[in-house]
């Protein structure tokens, strides 16, 4: 268990901040809608596990990790970097808890942490197995999530989620498949600009792969694309 808290502290605290992230003069309004619409998408989790149901005594405790590449060339993004010299992606760190209860229904939190800009993003979900799946069936489950965003530069933000998603077993390796509807709202704070609130959405898709090598032990594989970017993510976790 010690092991365990050290590893989660050191993805939560120990990554290196680039302090860059910060809106800049020239960011106009339609950059900054889309701006939120990427960061968005990096703070909100996507599923990262099949649709499955876990059942009344299961658990999905996870340590995650996202790649969400976005266009460094883009005014958007050179707007809202102090050098004008964004990364060519977002890379962010999450802790990740479900538990399954009656009835096909699995609550979950998450507690996401990014490592190139400096944001905490908390989620609360909840998910229902419209189809619990079988040998022959697949599984079709829908979420609910909610996500704030906090200490992000400038800007405050939060986002509501609704997906499907569907996903059939085969011996150790479980492909599922999902599509996302992404909903933002995001005001600015800065000294440097005057922009309106933004309320703006994304649809977001993705197509994943989890391995279970060993009882109790998972891995995961996911890509994802929503509004202009691609997302990559990889889990670890132990899952009963």
């Amino acid at each position: 268990m010690k092991k365990v808290l050290v590893i989660v502290f050191t993805l939560l605290c120990a990554t290196a901040f680039a302090g860059d992230f910060k809106l800049m003069p020239g960011l106009s309004q339609d950059d900054f809608s889309d701006l939120m619409k990427d960061i968005s998408l990096a703070a909100t989790p996507t599923p990262n596990s099949p649709a499955e149901p876990l059942g009344s005594l299961g658990f999905d405790i996870a340590l995650e990790s996202q790649l969400t590449n976005i266009d460094e060339d883009s005014a958007k993004w050179k707007n809202a970097w102090d050098n004008g010299d964004p990364d060519s992606a977002i890379w962010a760190n999450r802790v990740h808890i479900q538990k399954g209860l009656p009835f096909g229904v699995d609550l979950g939190a998450s507690i996401t942490k990014g490592a190139n800009i400096d944001f905490t993003a908390v989620t609360l979900e909840a998910k229902y197995a419209l189809l619990e799946g079988s040998v022959l069936t697949p599984a079709v489950s829908v979420k609910a999530a909610y996500t704030k965003v906090l200490d992000l530069e400038d800007v405050d933000l939060q986002s509501g989620l609704v997906g499907i998603y569907i996903s059939k077993g085969f011996l150790i390796l479980t492909p599922y498949a999902g599509v996302e509807d992404v909903y933002t709202m995001a005001s600015e704070d800065s000294d440097n600009v005057d922009l309106d609130d933004e309320n703006v959405n994304a649809v977001r898709g993705m197509v994943g792969l989890q391995v279970c090598p060993f009882p109790f032990i998972v891995l995961n594989i996911e890509a994802a694309r929503g509004g202009d970017v691609n997302q990559y993510g990889l889990k670890a976790a132990i899952r009963f």
